[in-house]
């Protein structure tokens, strides 16, 4: 988990290289309806059915014995206690362990790698910059236990210690 360009996807594919799971990404789901924004009435209205239908899809391939990696922000949802609840209750239906590694860097490090991504989704983040950062706060509160990964720090180096946490 992290805010948009905490490095979550960088991490997750070169963990990958290392370890078999199925990877979900939420943006390969919403880019299908919005590529151009993560933002706007109807984004919003139909958010929670984007995650819906990633944890429906985790959830089959947990059943089945696949270990899945969701590569996605939460930043909201790990403040809601509803959704821990939720997330809870699916690792107990599939008799899943819940691994939460957090990606963060420094706000010059973050507005410099959304800019330089040069996504279209990411125009109004660089526009109200400091609304972006007061509502996808990149320090938020896990009550889950997790690894804490500086994605400003050595990619190889983040790599191992993500993997030594994910086989503990």
């Amino acid at each position: 988990m992290g805010v948009a360009g905490s490095g979550k996807t960088t991490l997750a594919k070169a963990i990958l290289r290392h370890l078999s799971a199925v990877y979900l990404d939420n943006n390969h789901i919403v880019d299908s309806f919005f590529p151009d924004t993560r933002s706007g009435r109807r984004y919003e209205k139909l958010r929670p059915n984007f995650y819906q239908a990633l944890y429906t899809i985790a959830e089959e391939n947990l059943k089945v014995g696949n270990s899945v990696l969701l590569d996605v922000p939460h930043v909201k949802e790990i403040q809601d206690a509803r959704w821990r609840r939720f997330i809870e209750r699916l690792a107990a239906r599939t008799e899943s362990k819940i691994i939460v590694i957090r990606c963060f860097c420094s706000e010059r490090a973050l507005y410099s790698r959304i800019r330089s991504r040069n996504e279209k989704r990411d125009r109004l983040k660089l526009e109200q910059w400091e609304k972006f950062l007061t509502t996808q706060r990149i320090d938020v509160a896990i009550p889950f236990p997790h690894l804490d990964i500086d994605t400003e720090n050595n990619l190889p180096e983040n790599v191992s210690a993500a993997i030594r946490y994910i086989q503990k």
